[in-house]
C-alpha cells in the first residue's frame, strides 16, 4: 500500500497548509457572520417597515369604512401594496370577516433557490385597529414581501463573497512571497545536508534574513568543515602509510610487498577455468646508465618504461602492476598466455623503438609464466627471471594465426551468448559481522555458457571490450538475473557491472526504462564496480552513480585499495559500501600496517555512512580481527563457499534460502 507521508510530510507542506486552512475558514466564517448580521438587520428593518405601514396606511383608510366607502379604502390600500414591498394586506372587520385582502407571490426570479432555502427569513406580519370615532371598525394586518429583502442579502452577499475572496488570494500571495523568502535558505540547508549524507561537503555561503536559520546555516558549515577536515587529515595519514608500506615511491605502482599480498590472494582461486598469467619486465641496462649516466636518466629509464606497460594494460578489465625491484616489474593478470599473445607481442615491439645506444643490454625483456595453484611466489619470481636472464620468450610464431581466427570466434561467441546463450548463477554471501545467519546481501558470480562449457569471464570480457559488445553482455546478464529477482524479491543481491556500462548514458537509460517493467531491479540490488574503473573519470562516476541509485539500486565498490591512491576520491560518491580489496586479508595477521590501514578505512567510510565488507576470509583469525577492527560485513570460504544457484520444481519445497554444503537452493 503506497502512504504519501512515509519519509514525513514536508515543513513548507505544512505551512502552507496552515496558512490555507486557516484562511479559508476566515474566509467562511466571515461570509457567515457577515450574512447573519445582514440577515438580522433585515428582519428588523422590514418589522419596522410592516408596523409604519400599517398605522398609517389604518388612519389613512378610517374614514371609509362604511359599506359604500370600502372601495375607496381598498383602492388606497391597493396603491401602497403595488409598490412590491409587502406581501399581504388584509382588513377584518370584527366580526372576523375580511372585508379586502391583497397578496403577492413571495419568491424572486434574481434570487437563487438554493439561497433561499440556505438562508431563512420570515415575514413579520403587523396590526393595526382601525377606529371610526370612538368605535373599532376592525384590524388592518400588513405582511412584508420577503422578496426584496432577499435580494438585498443576496447583493450583499455576493458583495462580500468577492470581497473576502479577492483579500483571501491577496494574503495567500503576500504569505507565498514571504515564505519563500524564509524557505529559499532553508532548501539550501536541506540540500546541503543532503550532499553531506552523499560524501560531498559543501558551504552555504547565503546568509538568511531568519536570526534562526542563521544559526542553523552556521552550525551545519562548522559541522561540514569539520568532517572535511576529519576526513582529509585521516586520508592523508592513511596514504602516507600505504605509501611507505605499498607503494613504489618513483613509479607510484605497487611494490614487492603488494605484489606478494595479491599473489597470496588470488592464486587460491585458480582453476581450469580461471587461468592466471605472470608477466616479468626487467631493464637490463638500468645499472649502467645508472653508472654511466646519472642516477636521473636512470629514473626516466624506469618512469617511460612503467608508463608503456599502464597504457599497454589499459586494455585489460583486471591485473595489477608493480615494480618488485630497481630494474624489475610483474604484472599477473587472470588470463591465459595464448590469450596475452597481442599485448606481449605490442610490448616487445614497444621496446624495440625505444631502444638505442645508451642500452647496451636491450631496452627491456619479457617473460611470461602460467601461475598454477601450487606455485610458490619465490619459484614464480625465480623463474621468470631466469627466463628473462636467458632471454626466452614465451611468444610462439605459430600462434598469430591462431589470434586472429580466435578474435573472429570471439565476435561469434559473445554474439550467441547475448542473443540466446544460458547463464548460470552462483551466489555467495556477505554476512553481518558478529552474526550467525544474518547477511549484508548475497554477492552473484556469472557463468557464461556456449556448446556446454563455460566462457573465461576475464576472456570474455576483455574481448567484448575490444568490440564494443560489454555493454550487451551486462544487459543480457541483468535479464537473464530478473528471473531470480522476482522469485525472492525481498533478499539483497549484487551484481558485477563493468567499466563501459557505468561510463554509458545509454546503458543508464536502458536500465532506468528496464526497472520500469520489472519494479523489483529497484528493490534490494547492488551493483559492485572495481575501484579502477571508478578512477578512470571520478566526475562522470559518481554522476551516473547518482543515476543507478535514482533508480533505486545501491553501489559497492570492490577490491577497494588496489589503486593506491588517496581516500580522497570517495568525496562525492553516493555509495552504500566498499569491499576491501583480498591482498589486505592475507597477511592480517602478521602485518600491524594491514591492521591499521583496515582500522582507517572503517574510520573513514564509518564516517560517510559508508558499509566496510572484508572478503577471501579463510582463517578464523583473520575473521576475530576483521570483527574486531569495525569491519560491517564478511566474506569468504571460512562463511560460505560460492553456490550455483539451482531451480528446484517442487510444490512442497519452502521458498527460501537453504544452505547446503555445495549448493544454496533456489525454489522455483
Amino acid at each position: 500500500m503506497y502512504h504519501p507521508f512515509k519519509q514525513g510530510m514536508s515543513l513548507k507542506i505544512q505551512i502552507y497548509g496552515l496558512i490555507i486552512c486557516i484562511s479559508i475558514l476566515s474566509f467562511f466564517v466571515r461570509i457567515i457572520i457577515d450574512v447573519d448580521t445582514t440577515r438580522d438587520y433585515l428582519q428588523t428593518q422590514m418589522a419596522s417597515h410592516a408596523k409604519d405601514t400599517a398605522t398609517s396606511l389604518g388612519l389613512s383608510i378610517s374614514p371609509y369604512l362604511d359599506t359604500d366607502g370600502i372601495i375607496i379604502g381598498q383602492t388606497m390600500a391597493t396603491a401602497i401594496f403595488d409598490s412590491g414591498y409587502y406581501s399581504k394586506i388584509r382588513f377584518i372587520n370584527t366580526k372576523h370577516e375580511t372585508l379586502f385582502s391583497l397578496e403577492n407571490p413571495t419568491h424572486v426570479d434574481s434570487v437563487p433557490h438554493w439561497f433561499t432555502n440556505t438562508v431563512k427569513l420570515s415575514a413579520p406580519t403587523m396590526q393595526s385597529e382601525i377606529n371610526t370615532g370612538w368605535i373599532i371598525a376592525g384590524t388592518l394586518e400588513v405582511t412584508s414581501h420577503l422578496g426584496e429583502s432577499y435580494l438585498t442579502l443576496w447583493l450583499h452577499t455576493k458583495r462580500s463573497f468577492y470581497s473576502s475572496l479577492i483579500l483571501l488570494i491577496a494574503s495567500l500571495l503576500i504569505t507565498y512571497f514571504i515564505l519563500q523568502t524564509i524557505f529559499k535558505p532553508l532548501k539550501a540547508v536541506e540540500k546541503q545536508a543532503l550532499l553531506v549524507t552523499r560524501k560531498r561537503f559543501t558551504l552555504n555561503n547565503k546568509v538568511p534574513l531568519a536570526h534562526e536559520l542563521r544559526i542553523v546555516t552556521k552550525a551545519i558549515n562548522n559541522m561540514v568543515l569539520n568532517l572535511q577536515s576529519t576526513f582529509d587529515s585521516l586520508a592523508k595519514q592513511t596514504q602516507a602509510l600505504t605509501n611507505a608500506v605499498y607503494s613504489d615511491p618513483l613509479t607510484g605502482l605497487g611494490n614487492r610487498k603488494s605484489f606478494e599480498n595479491y599473489f597470496n590472494a588470488v592464486t587460491h582461486s585458480i582453476t581450469s577455468e580461471r587461468p592466471m598469467t605472470a608477466t616479468m619486465v626487467t631493464l637490463p641496462s638500468l645499472v649502467n646508465i645508472n653508472r654511466t649516466l646519472s642516477y636521473q636518466r636512470g629514473d626516466e629509464y624506469v618512469t617511460d618504461v612503467a608508463k608503456i606497460l599502464k597504457l599497454s594494460l589499459a586494455e585489460l578489465n583486471n591485473y595489477r602492476l608493480c615494480r618488485i625491484n630497481g630494474s624489475t616489474f610483474v604484472f599477473i593478470a587472470p588470463y591465459d598466455i595464448t590469450f596475452l599473445y597481442n599485448l606481449h607481442a605490442n610490448l616487445i615491439d614497444l621496446f624495440s623503438q625505444k631502444q638505442h645506444s645508451s642500452h647496451n643490454n636491450g631496452y627491456a625483456r619479457l617473460a611470461s609464466i602460467n601461475v598454477e595453484k601450487s606455485l610458490t611466489l619465490s619459484h614464480l619470481l625465480s623463474s621468470l627471471d631466469t627466463k628473462c636472464t636467458i632471454g626466452e620468450s614465451t611468444i610462439d610464431a605459430n600462434i598469430d594465426n591462431k589470434i586472429v581466427f580466435s578474435v573472429e570466434e570471439w565476435q561469434k561467441i559473445i554474439q550467441s551468448i547475448i542473443n540466446s546463450g544460458e547463464v548460470s548463477f552462483s551466489v555467495q554471501p556477505v554476512k553481518k559481522s558478529n552474526t550467525e545467519f544474518t547477511q549484508c546481501y548475497f554477492e552473484v558470480f556469472t557463468h557464461f555458457i556456449y556448446n556446454n562449457e563455460k566462457i573465461n569471464n576475464s576472456h570474455l570480457f576483455a574481448m567484448a571490450e575490444k568490440l564494443n559488445l560489454t555493454e550487451e553482455l551486462d544487459k543480457k546478464l541483468i535479464r537473464d538475473f530478473i528471473n531470480i529477482k522476482m522469485q525472492y524479491p525481498e533478499d539483497k543481491f549484487a551484481l558485477n557491472i563493468s567499466k563501459s556500462s557505468l561510463y554509458s548514458p545509454e546503458f543508464i537509460q536502458w536500465l532506468g526504462a528496464f526497472s520500469q517493467h520489472y519494479p523489483c531491479l529497484k528493490n534490494n540490488l547492488i551493483f559492485e564496480l572495481h575501484e579502477l574503473s571508478l578512477l578512470s573519470n571520478i566526475r562522470v562516476a559518481a554522476l551516473h552513480i547518482d543515476a543507478i541509485k535514482e533508480v533505486g539500486i545501491s553501489v559497492c565498490v570492490e577490491h577497494f585499495g588496489t589503486s593506491l591512491t588517496s581516500f580522497k576520491y570517495l568525496h562525492g560518491l553516493d555509495i552504500e559500501y566498499v569491499k576491501i580489496d583480498g591482498s589486505y586479508i592475507q597477511d592480517l595477521i602478521d602485518n600491524p600496517q594491514s591492521r591499521f590501514y583496515i582500522q582507517t578505512v572503517n574510520n573513514i567510510c564509518h564516517g560517510f555512512g559508508i558499509k566496510v565488507l572484508a572478503c577471501l576470509i579463510e582463517k578464523p583469525e583473520t575473521l576475530n580481527i576483521l570483527e574486531s577492527l569495525g569491519c560491517d560485513g564478511v566474506q569468504g570460504n571460512l562463511i560460505c563457499s560460492a553456490s550455483q544457484v539451482i531451480n528446484i520444481i517442487d510444490e512442497n519445497t519452502n521458498k527460501k534460502f537453504t544452505f547446503h554444503p555445495n549448493v544454496l537452493e533456489f525454489c522455483k
